[in-house]
């Protein structure tokens, strides 16, 4: 369905096909856009994680897509919906990382086998409060701890739900009831004295698909309140022991369209609490996702194993005092905008080197900024555990790196095997034609606007029982 609310307004976008591939360089390094005053709003980023963009009201298509996110939906009425918003990579760790400081997994290095930031890149968290913002971070997903990735560095509050009874070990509520309480709880007891930058991840949408008996009741009456879609599902068609025509993907769906609507519901009592205590009208609000989800596509559940467009494909909303909506706008963006947009709200002034964060307050991008997504192969551990559950199992196009652009219509897919697939989306949407061998030096020029992805080096953390339980439990290591 689509959003309710007004008709949007929507900023149109320019085709770039191979006769302007002379044209890629030229949109490289894009600056990021500081115009606005600094008044100092308060800053809330809000992660729906693991959250396709076509459940949302923002990817619904001519009535044929359901959303699950009325709250999200309703929020873009208010400001500025985003349609063509990408992740810089498939799961947790990179993207987030992205997130927090404006930078391509390739440059902040943080990927599946070499889980801690350590850039020396400032974060968000760090610009704001030492520009005098409260920083605060409430989540449940064990990646974002310091013990894991230290990637919510300069967050001076941390309220972590990733473990025990309200966590991801309780099925049907991965932390986010929990969460909501710590940050009703922190509104009521700050003094305001300071502006200050909230981050929220809601991990509910995750696996394993269990939502909660409300909705079940409302919308999954004829499955039973016992079905749960776990993770081991997943890792049973991925490693090939489970063919996918042997899964109920309907039911599947079903199942994590109610985790993502749980997680909607949860950014919904987020925004209320701002507005019971009279912080909404003021603060920038920002919701996104850190990428999606597969569901039987391309023969995999979970989101690993490449950079399809089911993961990568994201939503975003900005709502923001100034920045009226209903407007979707068309023009490419990714997640590594979150940071730079959080920066010009704030009225930082100061420059970071982030040449790939935009502030999306400011002008559109043209059509031919280029959009990255960068993969460096499954985590070791996970790989590890498939070949475990199927020994005849060939892994190794599960360790591929994939690195892809897009500019415009135009679509590059290097691998770590040495395969190039280049697309005119907008003549072959369904790349079903590789035009890299005919195509040399369309392929050179968007090689020049791609980041080298290198392997970092793998990370023998030291992860106690219990880190390492939750870690089970979402699937990534056993």
């Amino acid at each position: 369905m689509r959003s309710p609310g007004r008709p949007r307004r929507a900023i149109g976008r320019r085709k770039v096909s191979l006769a302007a591939a002379a044209l890629i360089l030229g949109a490289l390094l894009l600056p990021i856009s500081c115009s606005r005053a600094p008044d100092r709003p308060n800053v809330v980023i809000v992660v729906l994680d693991t959250v396709r963009f076509d459940h949302t009201g923002l990817g619904a298509s001519g009535g044929s897509a359901v959303s699950s996110t009325p709250n999200l939906d309703r929020l873009a009425t208010e400001g500025i919906a985003f349609s063509r918003a990408w992740a810089t990579g498939p799961w947790t760790v990179p993207s987030h990382a992205s997130l927090v400081s404006g930078l391509l997994p390739s440059m902040h290095r943080t990927t599946g086998n070499h889980w801690r930031f350590d850039s020396d890149a400032p974060t968000v968290a760090e610009v704001l409060r030492d520009a005098g913002y409260e920083t605060a971070a409430f989540f449940s997903n064990p990646w974002l701890t310091d013990q894991l990735t230290g990637m919510l560095r300069g967050f001076e509050l941390k309220e972590d739900e990733s473990g025990g009874g309200t966590g991801i070990l309780n099925r049907s509520d991965q932390g986010g009831l929990a969460t909501v309480a710590n940050i009703g709880s922190w509104l009521a007891r700050r003094s305001g004295d300071r502006p200050f930058l909230m981050f929220v991840n809601f991990l509910e949408p995750h696996l394993p698909y269990d939502p909660p008996q409300s909705y079940r009741a409302a919308h999954l009456s004829d499955i039973a309140r016992s079905d749960v879609v776990e993770t081991r599902l997943a890792h049973e068609v991925n490693s090939g022991l489970l063919d996918l025509s042997n899964v109920d993907l309907e039911r599947v769906r079903r199942l994590y369209a109610g985790d993502v609507h749980t997680a909607d519901r949860h950014l919904g009592s987020v925004l209320q609490l701002l507005r019971d205590h009279g912080l909404y009208d003021d603060a920038v609000i920002i919701v996104t996702s850190d990428h999606g989800e597969n569901l039987g596509d391309h023969g995999f559940l979970d989101h690993q194993f490449g950079v399809f467009d089911t993961l990568i494909e994201i939503p975003l909303v900005v709502r923001a005092p100034g920045h009226p909506g209903p407007v979707t706008r068309d023009d490419p963006v990714m997640i590594t905008d979150v940071y730079a947009t959080a920066l010009d709200a704030a009225g930082i002034r100061g420059k970071p080197d982030t040449p790939h964060s935009r502030s999306l307050l400011g002008e559109a991008s043209t059509d031919d900024r280029p959009r990255f997504a960068e993969y460096t192969g499954a985590n070791s551990e996970l790989v590890r555990h498939l070949r475990k559950l199927n020994p005849e199992l060939d892994t190794s196009p599960l360790e591929v790196r994939y690195s892809k652009v897009r500019v415009g219509d135009l679509e590059l897919t290097i691998a770590g095997d040495g395969s190039e697939r280049l697309y005119d989306l907008g003549a072959d949407p369904g790349r079903e034609e590789n035009l890299a061998a005919a195509n040399p030096g369309v392929v050179n020029a968007l090689m020049e606007a791609m980041p080298a992805v290198r392997r970092s080096d793998e990370q023998n953390l030291e992860i106690d029982e219990e880190m390492r339980e939750r870690l089970r439990a979402l699937g990534y290591i056993r």
